[in-house]
């Protein structure tokens, strides 16, 4: 294979990988085991997936395709069950084919069972594609990253990281706390270069996750910090078993991809995480196979335990009372207290945290907080009324920051402005937002103003050309 690969390199004239650069990013002390390149090419398979997504499924999801991509890829995902970490960020194989949650979504948006069915199968199809091609790209081009800083406005700054064509973007604050991370695992000896390539790596895998738009991230959204604080307090939580290099709030953690994350402090899979004792936090993506597979997991876990080691974990999962992965935590022998938080009330923080500006979003749908404990763990840490009130309270959306005390007081005293003060809208301005530029009554206008009024209203809207039922312009998009 390698030979054959040498040859395809040889006649596109693309030199192997024999610079310093590329010897570099395999030594050092990173342990990652996958390089910058590779992850480039996932990510540019990524976004071949979800253009041809967008293409089947946008006319019937409309400008909100890619939250809808982001869940058939979690989905799929948890259908196949399985741990190849990074390739397993494609759907492939029979599971691929076929999404029930999709075609019940194309369906109700008009499309016919036979139309749905050949969408699922057409988007299974790409998404093997681009992997198998993306699988022949690795290994081809250079592990350079270049780092670029910007200002993004007067209290943002990001971090541009890029490898070959493909840019990936992370908040400034994130890249320093990535260089804690990366530091304390593996020593303040380490290069620039070693750690842009590890940091290259885990914003580009974790953005081909969640399926490489800029808007996606909603399936991995993490708790608000200050619940955290609770839940050490309460607890005594030590570790997330959901989170990534991105996202995670406490020392020890759980996370997706052991071969770009194990350089930045993981301790791997959370189905491959068997503790014996101890107190964890779970918040897994919201996806009924996922949140299954935990089920099962964490009840196998704490029957091992037995009942002399207090093994507890708190559990943030949507409220869906008719899932049977819901069912199976809220009446699980094991299940210790089941709090719902009511929708608007509580708010989490964004799962693209690290490149978005705006952080912390209210849920739109209600949330199960949930312990599942041991008797060891009931004795140790109970789930008293007073930490089911705290964990509300930390849970609360932030408050807005305009209020009524803020605004000033009207004095009707106070005498009117020089300009006329009538709320009706001139009838030479299409808009409040133009309108204070119109003339003062008994002014007259330029002739340069008369004549680019009558220009405007001169000039004929271009006819839009058509084919068929659909416009030229759909097509060219």
């Amino acid at each position: 294979m390698e030979a054959i690969l040498a040859q395809m390199r040889a006649a596109q004239g693309i030199e192997a990988q024999s610079s310093s650069e590329d010897e570099d990013a395999r030594d050092g002390p990173s342990t990652s085991t996958t390089t910058p390149a590779e992850e480039a090419a996932r990510f540019k398979a990524m976004q071949n997936v979800c253009a041809a997504f967008a293409r089947e499924t946008k006319s019937y999801l409309g400008s909100r395709w890619y939250g809808h991509f982001e869940s058939w890829l979690y989905s799929r995902r948890a259908a196949a069950a399985k741990d190849d970490d990074g390739d397993d960020a494609f759907p492939r194989g029979e599971k691929a084919m076929f999404d029930r949650v999709l075609a019940r979504k194309l369906k109700a948006a008009g499309a016919t069972d036979g139309e749905a069915k050949f969408i699922c199968k057409t988007v299974g199809k790409a998404s093997e594609s681009e992997w198998s091609k993306s699988v022949n790209a690795r290994g081809i081009g250079k592990n350079y990253v270049r780092a670029r800083e910007f200002d993004v406005n007067e209290d943002v700054r990001k971090v541009e990281l890029a490898c070959g064509k493909i840019k990936v973007e992370v908040n400034a604050r994130h890249y320093d706390k990535l260089r804690r991370m990366y530091e304390r695992t593996n020593g303040l000896r380490a290069s620039d270069d070693d750690f842009n390539r590890a940091a290259f790596c885990v914003v580009a895998r974790y953005a081909t996750l969640q399926g490489t738009h800029y808007k996606a991230g909603n399936m991995q959204a993490a708790i608000p910090p200050e619940v955290f604080e609770v839940l050490k307090k309460k607890f005594d939580v030590s570790c997330e078993m959901f989170a990534s290099p991105l996202n995670a709030s406490l020392d020890e953690f759980c996370s997706a991809c052991p071969s770009t994350d194990a350089v930045f402090g993981s301790r791997g899979s959370a189905f491959s995480f068997e503790p014996e004792e101890g107190s964890y936090e779970c918040n897994p993506p919201f996806d009924e196979g996922v949140i299954r597979r935990l089920a099962g997991h964490l009840e196998g876990l704490l029957s091992s335990a037995g009942q002399k080691r207090p093994l507890s974990f708190c559990i943030v999962v949507p409220t869906w009372t008719e899932s049977a992965a819901w069912m199976r935590l809220a009446n699980s022998e094991y299940c210790a207290s089941n709090t719902t938080l009511n929708a608007k009330e509580h708010a989490f923080v964004s799962g693209a945290q690290h490149s978005r500006i705006d952080q912390v979003t209210p849920s739109s749908a209600p949330t199960s907080v949930m312990f599942l404990q041991n008797a060891a763990a009931k004795r140790k840490w109970p789930v008293t009324e007073d930490a089911i009130e705290a964990i509300r309270r930390a849970f609360a959306p932030p408050a807005k920051p305009s209020s009524e005390a803020e605004l000033p007081e009207w004095d009707p005293e106070a005498p009117l402005p020089s300009r006329r003060s009538s709320r009706r809208l001139p009838s030479d301005a299409k808009s409040w937002v133009y309108a204070s530029a119109a003339p003062l009554r008994g002014e007259k206008r330029s002739t340069a103003d008369v004549s680019a009024v009558e220009k405007k209203k001169k000039k004929k809207k271009k006819p839009i050309e058509t084919v068929g039922k659909y416009s030229a312009s759909f097509f060219r998009e």
